[in-house]
């Protein structure tokens, strides 16, 4: 078993100031045995498959299948995996579609989204998810209050390490690195979608508001419960 808190002490200080691509670069030297990312295809985590697609070894990439992306969200997976040459593992909920709806019934988004979200997307997370896993993912601090406090390397509330390498980028940065690099992205961010989500959880959001404002759009609901604040240090 690794010793999490001697690493996160460790790499701290080495990830500071170091942009994304150095800081992919120190993580898979130092944790590549132990390392994977996810993506929902959002421009975060574009931007971060952009550098992880350089890498010289391989880490494993999955997609968490919820049975509601939007059919934009699914084609750019197709686009990205065909482009640029990454095998990015698709990931489901152990109880089938059918399996949910009779349980809960057919809009169970609606009835209890803490519930849809976390059979849908907790449940597969977690079936990857092991003591060592050292999760890489697009987490920015600028993305809404409940991320303020987001850091590049840090153990979350489920004391897994987590490695934010654009944590301190803004989405101003990611939107010039796509259109620097000419970048694919969903076609929905172009339609006032600042996150996109599960299609019956996600609405154009208004001017002013953070990036997840149209997320749950009339309910306090934030979060969909994979990212869980950090238990590191401040």
């Amino acid at each position: 078993m690794i010793d999490k808190q001697a690493i996160v002490a460790k790499l701290a200080p080495l990830l500071e100031g170091k942009d994304p691509h150095e800081i992919i670069e120190i993580a898979y030297q130092e944790l590549s045995d132990n390392l994977m990312m996810t993506t929902a295809f959002g421009y975060s985590g574009i931007v971060l498959l952009s550098f992880v697609k350089n890498l010289k070894g391989k880490i494993p990439i999955y997609f968490i299948d919820t049975g509601y992306h939007f059919e934009e969200t699914l084609k750019l997976r197709k686009k990205i995996m065909a482009d640029w040459n990454l095998d990015i593992q698709r990931i489901s909920a152990e109880s089938t579609q059918e399996e949910l709806i009779e349980l809960y019934g057919p809009e169970l988004f609606r009835s209890d989204p803490d519930k849809c979200c976390h059979y849908r997307k907790v449940e597969p997370l977690m079936s990857i998810m092991h003591e060592d896993t050292i999760w890489l993912s697009g987490t920015r601090q600028d993305q809404s209050p409940t991320r303020a406090n987001t850091k590049l390397i840090e153990i979350d509330g489920r004391g897994q390490i987590k490695i934010n390498p654009i944590a301190h980028w803004t989405s101003d940065q990611c939107w010039n690195h796509i259109r620097k690099f000419d970048l694919p992205y969903n076609p929905l961010h172009d339609q006032f979608y600042p996150s996109v989500g599960c299609y019956p959880c996600t609405a154009p959001a208004d001017k002013g508001g953070d990036e997840r404002s149209g997320r749950w759009t009339g309910s306090d609901k934030i979060e969909c419960g994979l990212h869980i604040a950090s238990k590191g240090p401040k």
